[in-house]
């Protein structure tokens, strides 16, 4: 006679094998982060064309509030066109992605899917989202300073340095909310 496991068996149906996978907290909350990016995926374009003023109002508050930052440290930075910044004669034109928003969607999926209370996640939003739009804006201006020096430092820090930079700011910002905001919950599966 064969020896019989004391290990639990897997269900052999689908259904069950999902319900097991969704049962442990770590694979759940994967589960949802994708949904919710999925979801805010699929939404965003219809989003971005209906609410194209309010995404070209953010370029532009964007581009005042980074030709202000500047002017506090010099004399030589301009704003033209509502969204076109220059410092020193070196110009960048604020687009949508200068904003944070891309950002701040998936800081959003995070906070979403995580299993606490919503006053936690509405936290993780207030102090998150602005977090996020001010190293945009420092991102930026740092652009700004570098390119004034050398166009070749420029491109790695506008396509490699910044990009990483922003990926970890995000995992930060989410990583800080957990530990200050819901860290001491003592069973977040149990929080609806």
């Amino acid at each position: 006679m064969p020896e019989r496991s004391s290990t639990p068996r897997s269900p052999r149906n689908p259904i069950g094998r999902l319900l097991a996978w969704w049962r442990v907290p770590t694979y759940r909350f994967a589960g949802s982060f994708l949904l919710y990016l999925g979801a805010i995926a699929l939404a965003f374009p219809f989003l971005r064309i209906r609410l194209a003023a309010l995404f070209y109002m953010a370029n532009v508050v964007t581009a005042e509030i980074v030709h202000g930052l500047l002017s506090l440290f010099t004399s030589n930075t301009r704003i033209a066109g509502e969204t076109i910044v220059s410092l020193a004669g070196f110009s960048v034109t604020i687009i949508e992605e200068c904003t944070g928003i891309y950002e701040a969607l998936i800081l959003a999926a995070a906070l979403l899917a995580y299993p606490t209370a919503w006053r936690h996640t509405l936290v993780g939003f207030a102090l998150g989202i602005p977090m996020i739009y001010a190293m945009n804006v420092l991102r930026i201006a740092m652009l700004l300073v570098t390119g004034g020096y050398s166009q070749r430092w420029f491109d790695f820090m506008h396509l490699y340095f910044w990009q990483v930079t922003m990926i970890a700011m995000v995992a930060t910002a989410w990583l800080a909310w957990l530990w200050w905001v819901v860290r001491d919950e003592t069973d977040p599966a149990a929080v609806s």
